[in-house]
């Protein structure tokens, strides 16, 4: 390996994944040495590094920071199939990654989340249930989770958009 190759070699290292998302997380973060990490998601293809850039950025501010757009529609909560009620959108956004964090404010959080038994679906939930501050920072909605059939459509003209 030469160039880009080689250097990327001996900056990166992998780590096997465990049985669930946060475990990933927690057996990557036990190789970390720098003061601050950034976890993101592979299934957002549209990451930039000014997404980056901007939530560590923001690290002066918290113990975490995410990126995040503002929900623009309307939000059902649903019993069944019966709406059970609607709820304000007002203070509600889409969260994605990255999510950049303080090394060791994320490492104490998955520690006692490991020794509660307690799963969530972003690490930035860990921060705020153990009292720690995360700042939003805007994205946008380009930064999209592939998960269904359709995103992939989506995500086709996307990149067909920019190549013109």
């Amino acid at each position: 390996m030469d160039g880009i190759g080689a250097t990327y070699a001996q900056r990166c290292l992998v780590v096997a994944g465990g049985a669930s998302r946060q475990q990933s997380v927690r057996n990557g973060l036990q190789h970390v040495t720098s003061e601050y990490v950034v976890v993101h998601d592979a299934a957002r293809p549209f990451v930039t590094s000014e997404m980056i850039d901007r939530t560590l950025s923001s690290l002066a501010d918290g113990e975490g920071a995410i990126v995040a757009t503002p929900l623009d529609e309307t939000l059902k909560r649903v019993d069944g199939d019966v709406v059970d009620a609607t709820l304000t959108r007002a203070h509600l956004w889409r969260v994605q990654t990255p999510q950049s964090f303080r090394t060791e404010a994320l490492v104490q959080a998955h520690d006692k989340a490991a020794a509660e038994g307690v799963e969530v679906t972003d690490d930035a939930s860990l921060i705020e249930r153990y009292g720690g501050r995360v700042v939003v920072v805007h994205s946008t909605r380009a930064n999209m989770k592939l998960t269904y059939p359709e995103d992939f459509v989506i995500a086709q003209a996307i990149l067909k958009s920019r190549d013109q």
